[in-house]
């Protein structure tokens, strides 16, 4: 029950045999309330049979979860649109910064830049509907015209090497008068030494308008920082 979200079953398995056995278990168990799982997807063909019942998505991209996942290459990607216009006001800030989408904070440090653009704004007291300043609008496309980078990103979805002995999770926060963010990432060993390091997520907080010193705000970080790899360890 985990693995299910409204509609949604997002689950896996150690090796295909598991997964198969996995699929069959999930049709049979919905198929005796008289539901029907569709639009099944895999990251091996083998799992993507053709079928008079089920729909097997052959799409190359589908989103789970609103984040978009390649089951070819197994990694996640990431779709920004980008409206780039010659004069911006605080409202098109807004809107771009909100089509970042990124839950796990794979794009944290992206994000975190957009949102301490978002807070000079307010600083500098600028309404929703005027117009930015020259210089603070030049800044601004430089910014958007660099997003167009964030749709060539592909990330691995897998975090863990094959038969791991031993899974670490390693946690790191830091913090500047601008922002504080944390990070968390998993180390994967096998028997032979065989080793795997992979982020697996991140936050970050833009520092409050209220000076406030870098040992304080180092302090919010590491906070931020329990929290996060609490929240992940019980994943």
């Amino acid at each position: 029950m985990s693995d299910m979200y409204i509609d949604d079953i997002l689950t896996g398995a150690e090796n295909l045999l598991e997964a198969k056995e996995l699929k069959n278990q999930l049709i049979n168990i919905f198929a005796n309330r008289g539901m029907v799982l569709h639009k099944w997807c895999g990251n091996n063909t083998e799992l993507i049979e053709v079928s008079e019942n089920y729909d097997f998505s052959d799409s190359s991209e589908i989103k789970v979860l609103g984040v978009y996942w390649n089951p070819k290459h197994d990694c996640f990607s990431f779709r920004v649109k980008i409206d780039l216009h010659e004069l911006n006001t605080k409202r098109d800030v807004l809107s771009t910064i909100a089509r970042i989408y990124d839950p796990l904070g794979l794009l944290g440090p992206v994000v975190a830049k957009a949102k301490i653009f978002l807070k000079k704004l307010w600083m500098l007291k600028i309404d929703w509907t005027d117009l930015l300043p020259d210089t603070i609008n030049r800044e601004w496309r430089q910014f958007v015209e660099s997003l167009q980078v964030v749709n060539d990103i592909n990330i691995n979805r897998c975090i863990v090497v094959e038969q791991p002995e031993m899974i670490e999770l390693h946690g790191f926060s830091d913090a500047s008068q601008s922002a504080y963010g944390a990070v968390v990432y998993c180390k994967s060993i096998t028997s032979d030494g065989k080793m795997l390091v992979h982020l697996i997520a991140s936050k970050s907080r833009v520092a409050p308008t209220k000076q406030t010193t870098i040992p304080r705000l180092e302090l919010c970080a590491a906070v931020l920082l329990a929290k996060l790899v609490h929240r992940v360890s019980k994943l």
